[in-house]
């Protein structure tokens, strides 16, 4: 595959844009918008119909399905999308055909079949989108992430382009959690804002034309490598690894299994927040929302100087001090967010500042964490084709999108929506009070985790190892 320039990097990391938007929406709005407990103020507008659509027990089952269906299809789609046979080469075709039925079913997912409370058909209906939702996302994106080895040269390339990512990832989650509170502020629907911001998905158009693939069928792949044969300075073919082979060569990776412990320690912690953070807002911390959009604009709006700050951390000590860095400001984020809570505090300017403290806390965590899950898995998979000669990138993501997927659904199905209905002596909101918690406690583990890793993790990045693994 040709490598790209870094200009062509930017815009590569742009192409995810859309989607990733509107795969937020759906997983922190749409999903919570059939359901009316939890909110406080400006419910009307927070929800689909002002009321619940669905039966919540069941739909809390159904949610955990689609996801752990994501987590599950993550590695056979990308054994699929590694080792696939077309004119047009492997990555583009598997792109588009997980793009269609993610547009459609998001489309679908905006309307409601039935106009009434705690409707079976209803549950149904969203449940079965969601899961086509979350197995089309997957295939389109852990193929797109699997080309990031592929579209790279250098380590320094590799980072570039992940930081470049988690960049546009702080303005989609900026749109996400900083403008549609306001948007609600202005008594517009939820329903009405998704369905506006779906042309988004057209960003990732982008993939189509920047990538420059060959033919990777049998007859074209054996005429090359007689070409090769004859010109000694060619580079090596690359080698495509069957499915078992792939998953067995990733699993061996034993830093990467340990990487992927830190991983889904911290992610069942944010996925729970990015989850239930206006729930969090409208209820315990009793927020209107335009002042849900200062808290988020607190915490988004610092990020690419996070960003830049983060990456001098990690060329002075190396990603691994640099990541566990980036937890520990999540954590005392979170902490600060629970201070803020309505039965403790009465006066809602008092709750604001503190909220805003902690959004400029965590601000730096965040932006990590939009980078490392790029860096880490295209980095493995580069290793491995420079000392093997075997490519199977997308395994590598598939890998860690599938424990990713795993605690996703625990943490935001079976945990997050059933502890939103929780309450204790009359306490309306201590269930939803309880997160930030759980989420610091999560943080907390992941970086103890951390210390396992191998020392290749503390040199990445690092300024004076930057030719380590040229």
């Amino acid at each position: 595959m040709k490598k790209l320039s870094k200009g062509q990097l930017i815009l590569y990391a742009f192409a995810g844009f859309g989607p990733n938007l509107l795969g937020t929406i759906l997983g922190v709005y749409m999903i919570n918008a059939v359901i009316i407990e939890g909110f406080g103020a400006e419910a009307p507008y927070w929800t689909f119909a002002n009321k619940t659509l669905v039966v919540t027990a069941v739909f809390s089952v159904l949610v955990l399905i689609a996801k752990l269906l994501d987590g599950i299809t993550d590695i056979p789609l990308a054994g699929w999308t590694d080792s696939l046979k077309s004119k047009w080469g492997k990555r583009r075709p598997a792109m588009l055909i997980g793009f269609i039925p993610m547009v459609l079913s998001y489309m679908l997912y905006c309307l409601i079949p039935i106009n009434e409370e705690h409707n079976i058909l209803n549950t149904i209906y969203y449940g079965v989108l969601l899961s086509i939702f979350f197995t089309a996302y997957t295939l389109t994106f852990v193929t797109y992430y699997g080309t990031y080895s592929e579209v790279t040269s250098s380590p320094e390339e590799r980072i570039l382009l992940s930081n470049w990512k988690a960049f546009f990832d702080t303005i989609q989650y900026s749109v996400s959690y900083a403008l549609i509170p306001v948007f609600i502020s202005l008594k517009i629907n939820i329903r009405t804002v998704c369905l506006i911001s779906s042309p988004f998905f057209l960003t990732l158009v982008l993939v189509f034309f920047l990538l420059k693939e060959k033919s990777t069928l049998p007859e074209d792949i054996a005429k090359e490598k007689r070409e090769r044969e004859n010109k000694p300075d060619s580079i090596p073919q690359e080698e495509d690894v069957g499915f078992f082979e792939s998953i067995k060569l990733t699993a061996k990776n034993k830093g990467f299994m340990i990487w992927l412990a830190v991983m889904a320690a911290f992610f069942f912690g944010l996925q729970l927040f990015l989850a239930g953070q206006n729930v969090l807002a409208s209820g315990s911390m009793g927020l209107l929302g335009w002042q849900i959009a200062v808290i988020n604009t607190s915490a988004f709006a610092p990020v690419p100087l996070m960003l830049w700050i983060y990456r001098k951390v990690m060329k002075k000590k190396g990603f691994r001090f640099a990541f566990q860095t980036a937890l520990f400001s999540f954590a005392l984020a979170m902490i600060t967010f629970s201070v803020a809570y309505v039965e403790w505090i009465p006066s809602v300017w008092a709750r604001l500042i503190i909220g805003a403290i902690g959004g400029t806390i965590g601000s730096y965590g965040i932006g990590a964490f939009f980078s490392a899950p790029y860096v880490i898995p295209s980095q493995m998979a580069a290793e491995e084709l420079k000392a093997t000669g075997k490519s199977h990138p997308s395994m590598y993501f598939a890998m860690q999108g599938f424990f990713n997927a795993i605690v996703a659904a625990i943490s935001t199905s079976v945990v997050w929506l059933n502890i939103r209905e929780l309450t204790v002596d009359g306490e309306v909101f201590f269930g939803v009070h309880l997160m930030p918690y759980i989420v610091a406690a999560a943080c907390a583990l992941s970086i103890i985790l951390a210390f396992f890793l191998p020392k290749s993790f503390s040199r990445l990045g690092r300024e004076k190892d930057v030719n380590l693994s040229e």
